[in-house]
C-alpha cells in the first residue's frame, strides 16, 4: 500500500461514521455541527477524492471531490482508491 501523498485518489473508510460516532460521549448528545458532518461524511462514503494538500506538522488533509466538495480530515481516515 502506497502513503497518501499530494494527487493520491482515496475513499473514507468503511467505520468513518462509527468512529465519529464514537467521538461524540453520549451524556453530551450531537450538537448541530456535528450532525452537519455526520451527513457530509455519509454523503460522500464510497466516493473518490483526490487528496489537495497535507498540513505540515499534523497527520490533516484537504479532499477534494467531483461533486465540489471539500473537507478536511485525519489522513487515519482515509485509505487508497484502488486497494
Amino acid at each position: 500500500m502506497e502513503p497518501i501523498v499530494v494527487g493520491s485518489a482515496v475513499k473514507l473508510r468503511e467505520d468513518v461514521l462509527q468512529r465519529h460516532s464514537r467521538s461524540v460521549p453520549a451524556h453530551c448528545g450531537y450538537t448541530t455541527q456535528q450532525f452537519a458532518w455526520r451527513d457530509t461524511i455519509r454523503s460522500l462514503a464510497g466516493k473518490v477524492g483526490k487528496v489537495s494538500r497535507i498540513f505540515e506538522n499534523s497527520n490533516y488533509a484537504n479532499v477534494d471531490y467531483p461533486n465540489g466538495k471539500c473537507i478536511g480530515i485525519n489522513l487515519s481516515e482515509l485509505v487508497d482508491a484502488f486497494d
